[in-house]
Parts: C-alpha cells; sequence; structure tokens
C-alpha cells in the first residue's frame, strides 16, 4: 500500500497531500513556470517593429501620393492602405503577446492567427509581383509559430494556462 499522494513511479502529485514527519500534513505547490510570460513580452516586442513598419508605410504612401500626377497618388494609396494593414495586424499581435504572458491560450491561438495571416500575405504578395515565394521567410514563420507554442507543449509551464 502507498502512503498518500504518492504515485506508482515514486514521484509526488504537485497538488497532493502527504504525511509529514510527526504526522503532520504537508501540502506540495509547485510554482507556475515564467515560460509564459517571456514568450508573451517577446513575442509583443516583436510586434512593435511592426508597428514602426506600418507607420513608416503610411507615411511612405503620403509622401509619394503628395509627389503629384494621379499614378503617384494611386501607388502612395496603395501603399498607405497597406502600411495601416500592418499596423491593424501588429496591434492585434501585441495585444495576443499581453495574452499570453496573463497564460491564456487564447492569446496563442490569435498569435498563430497571425503568424497564418503573414504567411498567406507573404505569399499573395510573391504571387501577385510574379517573384519567387520567400521560403526562408515561410521557414522563419514556422519556427516563430514553434516559439509562440512553447507555453502549451511545456507540462509545467501548460498546466498553468487557462
Amino acid at each position: 500500500m502507498q502512503p498518500e499522494g504518492q504515485m506508482a513511479q515514486g514521484f509526488t502529485d504537485p497538488q497532493a497531500t502527504a504525511m509529514g514527519p510527526g504526522g503532520q500534513q504537508v501540502m506540495i505547490v509547485e510554482s507556475p513556470s515564467s515560460l509564459p510570460v517571456v514568450v508573451g513580452v517577446l513575442f509583443a516586442l516583436y510586434q512593435v517593429l511592426g508597428i514602426l513598419g506600418g507607420l513608416a508605410m503610411v507615411l511612405g504612401g503620403a509622401l509619394v501620393g503628395g509627389l503629384g500626377g494621379d499614378e503617384a497618388a494611386a501607388a502612395g494609396g496603395i501603399i498607405a492602405v497597406i502600411g495601416v494593414v500592418i499596423l491593424i495586424i501588429s496591434a492585434v499581435g501585441i495585444w495576443a503577446g499581453v495574452l499570453i504572458a496573463q497564460r491564456k491560450k487564447l492569446g496563442v491561438q490569435i498569435a498563430w492567427g497571425l503568424i497564418a495571416v503573414g504567411s498567406i500575405l507573404s505569399i499573395l504578395s510573391s504571387i501577385l509581383a510574379e517573384i519567387p515565394i520567400d521560403f526562408l521567410g515561410l521557414g522563419c514563420n514556422g519556427i516563430c509559430a514553434l516559439f509562440v507554442a512553447l507555453p502549451l507543449m511545456i507540462s509545467s509551464a501548460s498546466q498553468h494556462m487557462e
């Protein structure tokens, strides 16, 4: 017969109670992993680069559109619209990073969605511009998706995710 709180392999269940020395009840509590906080903060900081790039595109589009001519105005408008889309995607990415840092699974799922949208937009822009698809960038997106998923894959962190 095994003592209360002991598992078959001899490891103690982290939330179980056991009898300690002198017959006192001992509760073993495992502290939450800091991995989700680190991943969330790094993902949110990476999205700040997207914010800066989106602002640059909006301002660049305004400058190109102001140079004159209808074609320049149309090109500037397209550049500015793409910049606004990047700003929106990056703002949602910051929100996802905050959710990951708060140990919420929804943040990981939103981050995966944003990475997928970025990959699809990269493929579409390559097809429309008739240039080769950037497989290195797609590989980096895959590595980023795995990095964001770390809090769900590591058991000490995933048990504290909501």
